[in-house]
């Protein structure tokens, strides 16, 4: 696996290798820290804070758990006592599109669908409290599976499960109260 030699390079100071681990995960860092700080600035910060947390925390990493599963338990922490320990309350600022990749060969109306079921989720995850947000972040858009996302946060596995299944039940009444004013005037 690319991962463990990565982290076997890293550890014998090998920074090029720590900038291929950084590049394979800074996309699901910022996204996992963006959905509890509702804030790209601090978001920023907290995947940069979490990034010298896992190279500091990298030698004593022993391969027991997956890579990613250790590394995202290091994102939630960092932007939990992030979030706690901020002072003033920051107004929300919306994340921009996704970019889309020069490789993409699906055809444009293909991809406007997919932008804008993206941008839907996105939206209906921005009106979820946010650590229902993070739930299903973790669970859907990043595949981690229950006992994962209990590794990340600490949750008790029933508890994930229950808080799983309420976050979906609160995403799909969110989206149904957003189609129903969204088609309103239409009608």
């Amino acid at each position: 696996m690319d991962e463990q030699r990565w982290i076997e390079q890293i550890r014998a100071g090998d920074m090029q290798s720590f900038s291929l681990l950084v590049a394979k995960y800074e996309k699901m860092a910022y996204t996992l820290a963006f959905r509890i700080m509702e804030n790209r600035e601090e978001a920023e910060e907290v995947v940069q804070d979490a990034f010298v947390k896992m190279y500091r925390a990298l030698p004593g990493f022993q391969f027991g758990s997956k890579f990613s599963t250790w590394f995202y338990r290091i994102i939630y922490h960092t932007a939990l006592s992030a979030h706690k320990s901020r002072r003033s309350f920051v107004r929300f600022e919306e994340a921009g599109a996704t970019a889309l990749t020069d490789d993409e060969t699906d055809s444009a109306l293909s991809l406007l669908e997919r932008e804008d079921r993206k941008e839907m989720i996105a939206r209906v995850l921005e009106k979820m409290p946010a650590d229902n947000a993070t739930l299903l972040t973790l669970y859907y858009l990043e595949e981690c599976s229950v006992e994962d996302i209990h590794q990340i946060t600490g949750l008790s596995l029933p508890n994930v499960k229950t808080k799983l299944f309420r976050a979906r039940k609160q995403f799909y009444e969110t989206i149904q109260r957003m189609m129903q004013k969204e088609t309103t005037p239409i009608l």
